[in-house]
């Protein structure tokens, strides 16, 4: 809750800025529109596709990581039921298997789940044409209905805004020549 308060708290603010910054500027009216990412990329026909994709390569995956843990489960009862009996050479040996397993299975995780994993790569591959394809279309419809800012409601931030309010290249020039907050 906390959480979603200072979001549009910090929302409400940016907003604020925004059109106070670039009314100022450019007696016009201003226009403004939004988006639901999730519900457009959601109603996009590739997406199903994509993710009946990924999903199929992810189980493929967890199929995996599972016979390797099972297999890591197998030595650990092994080692638990005939520790007794064994000679500790074997014991010894069956111990170094098991940390080997143990440490192929966290690799393997790492690999795939990991933060910029093979998961997140091909989630990634699969989805770009399907980002690129909205980007395209928002560029279009903010050209076309001159829109000077589009928003995304699924996460607060912009996702189009006509270029002639990018501040950039003029903050960038004054960062090097021109005043800075300290000596005007």
């Amino acid at each position: 809750m906390r959480k979603s308060l200072t979001a549009g708290a910090f929302g409400g603010f940016l907003f604020a800025l925004i059109t106070g910054a670039v009314m100022m500027p450019y007696q016009d009216q201003l226009s403004l529109g939004f988006i639901d990412s999730q519900a457009v990329i959601g109603a996009y026909p590739g997406t199903a596709e994509a993710q009946a994709t990924f999903t199929v390569e992810n189980d493929a995956w967890q199929r995996q990581a599972n016979d390797m843990q099972d297999e890591i489960n197998r030595l650990n009862q092994e080692l638990e039921r005939q520790s007794m009996a064994m000679t500790q050479e074997r014991r010894a040996q069956l111990t170094a298997e098991l940390q080997q397993k143990a440490m192929e299975y966290q690799g393997f995780i790492d690999e795939i789940w990991g933060q910029t994993g093979r998961a997140y790569q091909r989630n990634q591959e699969l989805m770009r044409p399907i980002i690129d394809k909205v980007n395209a279309l928002l560029e279009k419809v903010g050209q076309d209905e001159d829109y000077d800012f589009i928003f995304d409601a699924a996460s607060g931030g912009i996702v189009w805004a006509d270029p002639r309010f990018d501040l950039t290249p003029k903050i960038i020039d004054m960062m090097s020549t021109g005043p800075t907050p300290d000596n005007r």
